[in-house]
């Protein structure tokens, strides 16, 4: 079977980088909750500061793996070691002399600040608050963009996202469940003079009881899963080779050329619905490249369409599947040309497209090529590469017309311009965001790389 050797190498790297990220990502959640009673509490801030910074360290090893790497799990826990970094200063700076703490018990200057306190009931909310989230973050846009359409909807996909929520699920139980048993603990027994052995076991050894448990309980998930899909079973090699599809985004004038006939039947009540896509579509073997004129070719054997425009759009590549998309824009200058044509269809204007969006008729592989082309077109027509605006109004917004897309000279391959669309003058705490990712990146340009469980 071809590339079937390198095919299950990426799977097999793929699934073990499951439970690499949980065991970095809540590893360095476990170090501060071990650390913290052991330090004085003017060190705490620092310390929560240098683990916000590493982590980023690694999250830029992590894109320079040659397997995709979900990221979404590292993005949580940046976050919330962020809001443990604030909360800590804030206590700090705003603890004066004669305070109290909430058992009722005076301040101790030089005693510990308990850690575990405060990053797990801020786990358990900030876990909550992401599952609850409907919008795709950005990380996973730009994994999506870097990537394309092929990785989000095939089965690397499915399996970091249903992993990701499962994770997130899991260690919003775990420490929801740590907040109320070290809490109570805290409120009735605990007295902040010293640390008894009572103490350590509740705020030292128990979260690093459930940190090594939910390793050990991972790692066996992620070997029955590997052992599943990597070892026994062959049938996701036979079932889907290595191939290359070539998709034409038929465009003439204001209209978009669509395929009404196309159905889902993936329910099990058998009910159909209907996705429109467009009829212009080729499968190949798998190829690496194909450039601008072979497809023109390919688009003229499909279609019979002799004089269309070809313009590439972008290209998602798959190096664990072997199962590539290339996205091309195909101008013809007359909608009748399609009448005597190979291709069969019905022509949609933008609106009867947003509309088709809203109602979930259209492909999953459409609706990514639709999205990728608005959000950095109006990224592009909007802002410079700075996020700063070429206009004087605040939040204008550009007109966005699908006749000219033929003469727009922006790449969409270019990622960059989906971040700006996120981070520009216009977006709330813009300079300061910017500092920071400013800031982060040169942190990652100084981060030497290398290559973990590959």
């Amino acid at each position: 079977m071809f590339h079937k050797d390198q095919r299950r190498e990426g799977l097999s790297s793929a699934i073990f980088s499951l439970w690499r990220n949980w065991a970095i990502a809540i590893g360095f959640l476990a170090i501060l909750s071990f650390v913290s009673p052991l330090i004085p509490q003017e060190w705490l801030g620092p310390v929560c500061i240098i683990l916000f910074f590493s982590l980023q360290g690694v999250r830029a090893v992590m894109k320079d793996q040659k397997v995709p790497v979900c990221s979404r799990l590292y993005k949580e826990v940046s976050v919330i070691l962020l809001i443990i970094t604030g909360i800590v200063i804030l206590r700090y700076f705003l603890t004066g002399d004669n305070a109290f703490e909430i058992t009722g018990q005076p301040v101790q200057e030089h005693a510990p600040l308990l850690g575990i306190l405060i990053s797990a009931p801020v786990t358990a909310i900030v876990a909550a608050c992401f599952l609850a989230q409907k919008r795709e973050p950005l990380v996973c846009q730009l994994c999506h963009l870097r990537y394309g359409s092929v990785i989000k909807n095939g089965y690397i996909g499915r399996l970091y996202h249903r992993e990701w929520r499962f994770q997130t699920r899991l260690i919003m139980f775990i420490t929801a469940g740590l907040s109320v048993v070290d809490w109570v603990y805290y409120l009735r027994v605990y007295i902040n003079v010293n640390l008894n052995r009572a103490d350590y076991f509740f705020f030292i050894w128990l979260p690093l009881a459930l940190y090594v448990l939910s390793l050990i309980y991972l790692g066996w998930r992620y070997y029955s899963l590997w052992v599943y899909n990597c070892q026994n079973d062959e049938g996701y090699f036979i079932e889907n080779p290595s191939s290359s599809t070539v998709r034409f985004i038929v465009i003439c004038k204001d209209r978009m050329l669509l395929d009404i006939r196309q159905t889902d039947k993936n329910y099990s009540n058998g009910q159909i619905i209907k996705r429109f896509d467009t009829p212009a579509i080729v499968k190949l073997p798998y190829q690496e490249r194909i450039d601008k004129n072979r497809a023109a070719e390919l688009f003229k054997q499909i279609t019979g369409i002799k004089d269309a425009e070809i313009k590439p759009l972008y290209e998602s590549p798959d190096n664990v599947t072997f199962r590539n998309i290339f996205h091309f824009f195909a101008f013809i200058e007359n909608p009748d040309e399609i009448i005597e044509s190979k291709l069969r269809g019905e022509w949609f204007s933008l609106g009867e497209l947003r509309q088709l969006i809203i109602q979930r008729l259209v492909g999953a592989e459409l609706n990514s090529e639709l999205s990728r082309i608005y959000h950095i077109a109006m990224a592009w027509k909007t802002y410079d590469r700075e996020g700063k605006r070429l206009y004087k109004f605040k939040h204008y917004r550009p007109t966005f017309r699908l006749k000219d897309i033929r003469t727009w000279d922006v790449d969409y391959n270019d990622g960059h311009w989906l971040f700006v669309g996120h981070l520009n003058e216009d977006s709330h705490f813009y300079r300061i965001r910017r500092f920071f990712k400013q800031l982060e990146k040169k942190f990652r340009q100084h981060t030497p790389t290398f290559h973990l469980f590959t």
